[in-house]
């Protein structure tokens, strides 16, 4: 026996071939202002709103949003320009500095006053005649594989382990840091590593940009290089 639709069932039908009709026929009310206005949506607060009223609220909810993206995308290039800035004067200052220790204490000065950084670690690798020079096959940099065959920046978190053997004695003071391996490109071996901490938790995050900073290590790194070898 043939099953009878309900009304119900018809009604859920039609509606589904008006909504289909509509979205393939989008200027269907071109030319049907007087239906527009008859046409009424449910409000989330109760009663209703007619249909222009609705779409005129989504329009101006949209252009809210497209203003907030707006400022933001504003607020981020500002803050990009203002680090280039800063960055443009920390290389001018390393490439002026006459000798290694001219350049370490223009790279602390730089990290700790442009970019508010609370600590600054260096550990050079290698037999260099300096107290923090240490072998690259150290037990302590064990913890550092990764980093140093990715040749890439780390921004955020990094292992007790690693703080203590940047920071030794202010290792527990760090609450974010950013852990920069000394090398010009990926294809070279690292000179080092250099450790920039905080004890802001927020400062340093893994979503945060690394051009600028992998830029900074890389011409830190050939200035380095050169004042070690002179």
């Amino acid at each position: 026996m043939k099953e009878s639709s309900t009304p119900k069932t018809k009604a859920e039908s039609s509606e589904e071939s008006v909504a289909a009709y509509l979205e393939v026929h989008p200027e269907f009310f071109e030319g049907r202002e007087k239906l527009l206005e008859k046409l009424h949506v449910p409000h989330a607060t109760g009663g209703a709103v007619s249909l222009i009223e609705r779409q005129i609220q989504h329009l101006r909810e949209n252009n809210k949003e497209l203003q907030r993206h707006l400022q933001h995308l504003a607020r981020a290039a500002r803050n990009n320009e203002i680090l280039l800035e800063q960055l443009q004067i920390l290389i001018l200052e390393l490439i002026t500095s006459r000798d290694i220790d001219e350049a370490l204490a223009a790279l602390e000065k730089g990290l700790r006053e442009d970019f508010h950084a609370d600590f600054v670690a260096l550990r050079l690798f290698g037999n260099w005649d300096r107290p923090e020079a240490t072998e690259p096959t150290a037990p302590e940099l064990a913890s550092f594989a990764r980093t140093l065959n990715r040749k890439r920046p780390v921004c955020g978190y990094i292992t007790p382990e690693q703080k203590q053997f940047l920071f030794g004695g202010v290792a527990t003071e760090v609450a974010s840091s950013i852990l920069l391996p000394l090398c010009e490109s990926r294809h070279d071996a690292c000179l080092g590593l250099l450790g920039v901490g905080s004890i802001d938790s927020k400062r340093f995050h893994p979503e945060m940009g690394t051009v600028f900073v992998s830029h900074l290590g890389a011409v830190a790194t050939r200035i380095l290089r050169a004042h070690l070898e002179a």
